[in-house]
């Protein structure tokens, strides 16, 4: 072994012990933060929206785009957990295009296929006016179908997958690397993404399953999505379809 691979293997070594032991310190620090908490009740959401909606009603190959999503949310949650917060932003990012395709390939098998063999693809732009133009979409009122939060949430979120916006960056003047950090605001403000975000998905994906959640069909999920859901939200849903979401 030569003398430059001497130092780089002493330099890489000193260089994971120093983050793996920060991982560590960040995730004590941040994890008395309820945040975390309020987080991962909406990730049971996106759980049972996966096994009670989509995967009863999708083919497999369209409901592993859901899966991913739900994966991609999970990343969301570790990866803020560490105070990783740019990555967070990102694996929420795809989350939105994961859930968008899921509806999209559940409607076009064909594609799907195409897909699979690396001759199709769809852009986010393309899959939101596909939902947005869905007849079950489209008939119904716009303040409950989640697109509205989905096109917004995805339009803020695309700022920190490119660093366009100054608050997405994760360095500043004095660091010139930051893999993360534990403040506060930085928190906050990736707790609001995430909550959106899911909120958004769950309101689309009722207006879609609207039928098999109206009355006393599906209880359990009802009474889970009261944390993704706002009292707003809910009322609209009870007057536009039927649909009661509440804490059993």
């Amino acid at each position: 072994m030569n003398l430059l691979e001497t130092e780089l293997e002493a330099n890489y070594r000193s260089f994971r012990e120093d983050w793996t032991q920060q991982a560590t310190k960040n995730w004590n620090d941040l994890a008395k933060e309820k945040h975390y908490l309020e987080s991962y009740r909406r990730l049971c959401c996106l759980q049972a929206l996966k096994v009670q909606l989509i995967e009863p009603h999708c083919s497999p190959d369209s409901s592993a785009f859901f899966l991913e999503a739900h994966n991609d949310a999970v990343a969301s949650h570790v990866s803020a957990s560490m105070g990783a917060w740019r990555p967070a932003l990102q694996s929420l990012r795809s989350c939105l295009e994961n859930t968008l395709s899921t509806i999209y390939y559940k409607d076009h098998p064909i594609e799907l296929q195409l897909w699979q063999a690396g001759k199709f693809r769809k852009g986010f732009s393309e899959l939101m006016r596909y939902a947005q133009q869905h007849p079950i979409v489209s008939s119904s009122d716009a303040k409950i179908t989640g697109l509205e939060l989905i096109e917004s949430e995805y339009a803020t979120l695309s700022k920190a997958v490119h660093a366009s916006a100054t608050i997405f960056r994760m360095t500043d003047v004095a660091s010139k690397i930051l893999i993360w950090s534990t403040e506060s605001d930085r928190l906050g403000m990736w707790a609001t993404r995430e909550r959106k975000v899911i909120e958004g998905i769950s309101l689309l994906l009722v207006c879609l399953f609207a039928d098999r959640l109206q009355g006393t069909l599906l209880p359990q999920l009802r009474d889970i999505l009261s944390y993704a859901v706002t009292p707003a939200k809910r009322k609209l849903l009870k007057k536009e379809f039927n649909i009661s979401i509440s804490k059993s």
